[in-house]
């Protein structure tokens, strides 16, 4: 429900509600408050004071510098001045973002302010970020004209579980007009973005332009906007539950791994179980053409080929019965001989290998004191290991996968083979 009518007691049950509802006391023990000095989010520190006074729990604010603006300097002495005098402990985080070419600029920002933020959690943390209702009904219409689907059509859930504490979204049933009630019935001073009023950010545009219009026409669309949010965010969850149950079928031991058989569940059950699949593993989850591209290429690829899906993120690959997602492999040249020093590590940083020499011995089963010689099987050679059997063959038989096999370390011990490091 939107909340217009000003009733400041009201207003603190609803947020102190929000909260208390989702957990019990003895399941966080501090706050940490998102604060960028905006009349948002000091409304949020005042009302996150006064609870953590009542109920005995320990609160500091962070402030995230993006040292993107003219004026970012004095936002911060702003912050560092609100909380001296309100005794919030304040922490500033000073981030300086790097653009590739095709990111936003607002979605680069976002990822480091929130990566900086997260940092300061511990698993008993509630950290609290300002997102009001307006906030939701403008990500939806954000999301829709990009074309997400229903997992972007969500938008911002009031509470999530993550992997330290506990993200929660205390006004998201509030208006941007209740919480600047707020700061001003509480005498709160705060300052203004100008850079909010640039329209050719596109939450700009939907916020100063398009909002404005759907509200003249229905004023409580930012309610009935984050209303349907939360019923996708619930559709959202049903998804998820219905793909842990069809992953088991096809989930193999590491979780990187699932069968290709998952290719027999129909369309709408193979997207949506691909979907959790790769999320599951921390990456960005697909488009649905992406999906299709991995169905088609590599999932219904022929039992003969070795086929693979890119993007910038991540590759898909498959080898004999099962698909594996990783991290896009990095440059390598097999026909690099390197020394392996006695007493040192052997690094190879586009490999990710990083081996003690107490690994070699291991793998020996004896002490050496020697240099050792670390070589690569490179496409067509044949190395042959007796009489019998061919390196080619011994990966084939361990089910080394074509994509490692010009990555597997040879060590080499006086001219001989000695270690297939597989």
């Amino acid at each position: 429900m939107e909340t217009s009518d000003f009733d400041f007691e009201n207003l603190f049950s609803i947020f102190e509600n929000s909260i208390k509802s989702k957990l019990n006391k003895k399941n966080y023990d501090n706050f940490l408050i998102a604060y960028s000095g905006g009349s948002d989010s000091t409304a949020l520190l005042y009302f996150a004071k006064k609870m953590s006074e009542k109920y005995e729990v320990a609160i500091k604010a962070v402030h995230v510098n993006h040292n993107l603006n003219i004026e970012s300097k004095e936002w911060e002495n702003h912050c560092k001045i609100s909380c001296k005098k309100m005794n919030i402990p304040l922490i500033i985080k000073n981030i300086n973002i790097r653009l590739n070419p095709g990111d936003s600029v607002e979605e680069k920002a976002r990822e480091e302010r929130y990566s900086s933020i997260l940092s300061l959690m511990n698993p008993k943390t509630i950290m609290m970020t300002a997102h009001h209702a307006d906030d939701q009904a403008e990500t939806f219409l954000y999301q829709l004209v990009r074309g997400s689907g229903v997992k972007g059509l969500s938008s911002m859930p009031a509470f999530k579980k993550l992997n330290k504490g506990y993200h929660v979204r205390p006004f998201l049933n509030l208006s941007k007009s209740t919480l600047i009630d707020i700061v001003d019935f509480s005498r709160l001073s705060y300052i203004y973005d100008k850079s909010n009023d640039n329209t050719n950010f596109s939450r700009n545009f939907i916020r100063k332009e398009v909002l404005p219009i759907i509200k003249n026409k229905w004023p409580g669309s930012s309610a009935t906007i984050s209303r349907a949010a939360h019923n996708l965010y619930n559709s959202v969850k049903l998804n998820d539950d219905l793909a842990l149950i069809d992953i088991q079928n096809y989930l193999l031991k590491d979780k990187n791994k699932i069968s290709v058989n998952l290719r027999e569940l129909d369309d709408y059950r193979f997207n949506n179980v691909i979907r959790y699949w790769i999320k599951n593993n921390n990456y960005r989850m697909p488009s649905l053409e992406q999906i299709y591209s991995i169905y088609l290429n590599v999932f219904k690829a022929g039992n003969d080929k070795s086929p693979v899906f890119s993007c910038s993120e991540y590759e898909i690959r498959r080898y004999n019965d099962y698909i594996e997602i990783m991290s896009p492999l990095k440059k390598h040249d097999p026909a690099k001989v390197y020394t392996w020093e006695f007493r040192k590590n052997l690094i190879i940083s586009n490999l990710s290998i990083n081996l003690s020499w107490k690994n070699l011995e291991e793998r020996l089963g004896y002490k050496y004191d020697k240099d050792v010689e670390v070589k690569f099987r490179k496409k067509g050679q044949n190395i042959k290991l007796d009489s019998k059997r061919s390196l080619k063959d011994y990966m084939r038989e361990n089910k080394i996968p074509p994509w490692q096999r010009e990555r597997t370390l040879l060590i080499y011990i006086d001219k001989e083979l000695k270690i297939i490091w597989d």
